[in-house]
């Protein structure tokens, strides 16, 4: 097994027995939907929901808050891999930094992964429906996949860059409000108010809200689900970018 191999399996099984972001990610995420479908759901007979209900409407915070929730976990690591000087003790070994930053991005990504599945099982046990059965079950995890490695890559890269695990947080600070000026409890066309509407179309958040739509109810349409998988590559690509530059911050 290479040095590299092990360094990602020791990301995996070290976020296994210290699961604490990805759990409370996936509690929260059940929060959100528990809450918001059953004070808001009401409104799921209106034509703008179609004709899957608001559940299908409402789902896709889950996947957004789940890794909002579990996204500094990587940073977190690496923090305590260098305050532990353990990468002291890998200085010499053909280990690159680039894979101590990537190794512990991979875990949480993974379990982002694991949970969104977890979350898809419980959401079908209520009659969550799939507009396109398991080709929408597959795409959205493949949008979990790239929305997780966007916060998970720019949360460790922020926090190797300013050296304090608390600056892991900054990406989900910076997210959760773009939630509330976004389509998240309802379509655009029930938006009475102009600004919000026009901040919706420069938010990001829509896009991957809408996309994940069109795979569940089929209230959003191709083009949205398309603009999100190309927005969820690029800004996971830069965030991968960012956290790989960000290696030679590691305090050996």
């Amino acid at each position: 097994m290479s040095a590299n191999t092990l360094i990602i399996t020791r990301g995996i099984i070290k976020l296994a027995k210290q699961p604490t972001a990805p759990v409370m990610g996936f509690a929260m995420s059940l929060f959100f939907l528990l809450v918001y479908n059953a004070g808001i759901g009401g409104i799921g007979h209106l034509d703008a929901f179609g004709e899957k209900g608001y559940l299908a409407f409402i789902f896709p915070i889950t996947i957004i808050s789940l890794a909002m929730g579990s996204s500094s976990g990587a940073g977190q690591t690496l923090n305590a891999d260098m305050q532990s000087g353990y990468f002291r003790r890998l200085y010499l070994s053909p280990v690159s930094r680039r894979m101590l930053v990537l190794a512990p991005m991979l875990a949480d990504t993974l379990s982002s992964l694991i949970f969104t599945g977890i979350l898809l099982i419980v959401g079908a046990l209520f009659g969550l429906p799939f507009q396109f059965g398991w080709v929408s079950v597959a795409g959205i995890l493949l949008l979990s996949l790239l929305w997780a490695l966007t916060l998970c890559g720019f949360s460790a890269g922020i926090m190797l860059r300013t050296g304090q695990h608390q600056s892991a947080a900054i990406v989900t600070n910076a997210v959760f409000p773009l939630l509330f000026l976004s389509t998240t409890f309802l379509p655009r066309e029930l938006i009475t108010a102009k600004w919000l509407v026009t901040a919706s179309w420069a938010n990001p958040v829509t896009y991957v809200l809408e996309a994940n739509r069109y795979l569940l109810g089929g209230t959003s349409s191709q083009e949205f689900f398309l603009l999100g998988l190309l927005i969820l590559s690029f800004t996971a690509l830069a965030s991968v970018v960012f956290a790989l530059g960000s290696a030679g911050k590691i305090k050996i």
